[in-house]
């Protein structure tokens, strides 16, 4: 069996920063469990609607770690 590399980009709803952080950390952690396919979340920009992007990446140099538990 061959590996690929998949990039994808999702909008997400959050409160504030904080609460974006966790649910890509979440989000992640879901996407390992089910798939065993290492997942990280690499970029987290604010996009409120109608205004664009921001440059800034919100979780550059940060590790966000997962709330899934590894128990199979």
């Amino acid at each position: 069996m061959e590996r690929y590399l998949i990039t994808t980009e999702s909008y997400i709803y959050a409160e504030d920063e904080k609460k974006a952080k966790s649910l890509a950390g979440y989000i992640q952690g879901k996407q390992r469990k089910m798939y065993d396919n290492q997942c990280h979340a690499t970029n987290l920009q604010y996009a409120p609607f109608g205004g664009g992007f921001s440059d800034k990446n919100l979780i550059e140099g940060e590790i966000l770690w997962t709330k899934i538990s590894w128990v199979y």
